[in-house]
């Protein structure tokens, strides 16, 4: 049975079936609709919290993180010559940005994962 849990400020670590949340995590009846809604102690958010952009750089490393390399996005954005020079030459990443959520859907990484990640990144 998947438990779910947030951290001590509320933000969503995710759900947990048989393995051990972080320490620390808080269980909570349900998962959040967006991954980004905050935990208020007894419902969700309905404010979007919005995460802080990522270097190129923290995005490459998240995602070798992962095991997808720069030449695999390479290769999966052959057919979309914006999206490649989104890749080649931006100086950040939104997590809004469509090419996040594109590599996402490509890669089949679900929105939830991404703002793991995303978190991950941050560190990087």
């Amino acid at each position: 049975m998947t438990k779910y849990f947030v951290d001590d400020t509320g933000a969503y670590l995710g759900g947990f079936d048989g393995a051990e949340p972080p320490e620390g995590a808080l269980e909570v009846p349900s998962a959040p609709a967006d991954a980004r809604q905050i935990w208020d102690g007894s419902s969700w958010s309905a404010q979007v919290i919005d995460l802080p952009p990522i270097t190129p750089r923290q995005l490459r490393l998240t995602l070798l993180s992962i095991g997808i390399t720069e030449a695999q996005v390479d290769a999966a954005l052959v057919n979309d010559p914006a999206g490649q020079i989104e890749w080649k030459y931006a100086t950040y990443f939104k997590r809004s940005h469509p090419l996040v959520e594109g590599l996402g859907a490509i890669f089949s990484i679900t929105p939830v994962q991404i703002d793991s990640l995303w978190a991950y990144a941050q560190d990087l």
